[in-house]
């Protein structure tokens, strides 16, 4: 009886063991998976001349990892409502989100906005939990790209989960009144506090810089926000800025999450004012997040006036793609 009793045991933690294998089996096959197209060669931007900034601009800029996770995500509906009327009261013209991993609680956010000028956004998933990358605007938002980097972490360390997000870079190009701008978001590997994922982050670096400098339209200015896990200084940060050439669009420190402006002579940037972005949810002592939001008032000015703008670069390899323009998603009336 005992003998029986013991197969019993084998035979279910056989089939526990083949089951959960083929679970992990599958979720792997669709952590290839993006939905956001990835190649740029469809860029319809890509393979015109794109005219330069018509006129100066003054833009409020934000990133804010808002940390929408399951289990150390707490309170997270009644956050999401506090983050989209802090939001409201700021009234940016652009957002670059992290961590926006749960949909349902993403529909809180974007109902807590509508009505607001914050009327265009778009989600890039990517990975099996999705790399939690959102852009909200209040203009149209005009082609999509996403680039997955190629390092992500270990695919085994389910409780750390970055490769299981399929982590990257959201490029979104904005039609303001004034042209086009290029807006890329992004979210880096995270430390765990350890050492153990700083050549990840090192190699994320290094990949995000090479593709501003693909994608980039060059003819007008570009920005670049997220929480890239490293400070001013480190290792991975010197690895973006100096393969990119970014400028750091802050006036106070703001240690992983960070606004940057691509190099141009076409534009001067200047920094007016930098807040930080902190609070509770109205009644509670739960914070919005546990990162900081950051928004950086911007003046983008044009400095040379171009009357035949010319081809990027990057789209002097893909002349010829004739695409569709993606289209911008407007924000819901309700969730």
């Amino acid at each position: 009886m005992f003998g029986k009793a013991v197969k019993a045991v084998a035979v279910a933690l056989f089939l526990f063991v083949v089951m959960l294998a083929a679970l992990v089996a599958m979720a792997a096959m669709f952590n290839g998976r993006t939905d956001i197209v990835t190649d740029l060669r469809k860029s319809l931007l890509l393979t015109q001349s794109t005219a330069p900034l018509a006129d100066e601009v003054v833009l409020r800029i934000v990133t804010f990892n808002i940390q929408d996770l399951y289990v150390a995500g707490r309170n997270r509906i009644a956050r999401m409502k506090a983050i989209g009327e802090t939001l409201r009261h700021l009234d940016p013209d652009i957002v670059g989100i992290q961590e926006s991993f749960i949909e349902k609680d993403r529909r809180e956010l974007l109902a807590s906005i509508a009505g607001s000028r914050l009327a265009y956004h778009q989600y890039y998933k990517s990975g099996t939990l999705g790399c939690g990358l959102l852009v909200l605007s209040a203009y149209p938002i005009v082609e999509t790209f996403f680039h997955r980097y190629e390092q992500n972490g270990k695919w085994y360390k389910f409780y750390h989960g970055d490769w299981w997000a399929g982590k990257g870079v959201a490029l979104a190009r904005i039609a303001l009144p004034q042209g086009i701008i290029d807006f890329y978001n992004t979210h880096a590997h995270a430390a765990y506090r350890s050492t153990q994922y700083d050549g990840v982050r090192k190699s994320q670096m290094g990949s995000l810089a090479r593709f501003i400098l693909d994608s980039c339209l060059r003819t007008v200015p570009a920005l670049l926000v997220g929480d890239m896990n490293c400070a001013p200084g480190s290792m991975q940060y010197n690895t973006l800025v100096a393969g990119a050439g970014l400028r750091r669009l802050m006036n106070i420190d703001s240690r992983i999450d960070h606004i940057f402006g691509a190099p141009s002579d076409r534009y001067d940037y200047q920094v007016l004012e930098t807040l930080p972005i902190t609070g509770h949810v109205p009644g509670q002592t739960t914070p919005l997040s546990d990162h900081t939001g950051y928004m950086s008032t911007i003046r983008v000015r044009p400095t040379k006036v171009a009357t035949k703008p010319a081809v990027s670069s990057a789209a002097s390899r893909h002349v010829g793609v004739t695409p569709k323009v993606n289209l911008a998603k407007r924000v819901p009336a309700s969730g």
